[in-house]
């Protein structure tokens, strides 16, 4: 099996690599060649790389600097994901995107569920 981890210098990514065993080969690919600003280039990395399931663990992590780089910050946080996931679905590819707990506004007292609805604060989740 190959899992293609978009995001290579990330910690995500460099752990999964560590996991690669026999019957399991991990493919790690990170910017310029898999830059979720730029997601057009992922049709050719998808096809190079030929993955049975991809793991995006890509994102425009500075939080702060999100709020002045609000436009990047969107492209590597929303629009290119989606690119991504939209690729993965006419190819019949299992995606896991990760995300983060930023996406909820953080007022709640009990722990988040994926089902429990958004209120993003801040560029970066939003």
């Amino acid at each position: 099996m190959r899992l293609l981890v978009i995001g290579a210098q990330g910690q995500v990514a460099l752990s999964l690599a560590e996991l690669a065993e026999d019957g399991l080969d991990i493919v790690t690919a990170g910017r310029p060649e898999a830059d979720l600003a730029q997601p057009a280039g992922l049709v050719g990395l998808i096809e190079r790389v030929m993955p049975h399931a991809v793991i995006n663990a890509a994102a425009h992590t500075a939080v702060d600097l999100a709020e002045s780089q609000e436009a990047e910050a969107r492209a590597i946080n929303a629009t290119g994901p989606g690119v991504l996931a939209e690729l993965c679905a006419r190819k019949g590819l299992p995606l896991v995107h990760l995300s983060t707990d930023y996406v909820y506004s953080g007022d709640k007292p009990t722990p988040y569920f994926e089902t429990d609805p958004t209120g993003p604060t801040g560029a970066y989740a939003r």
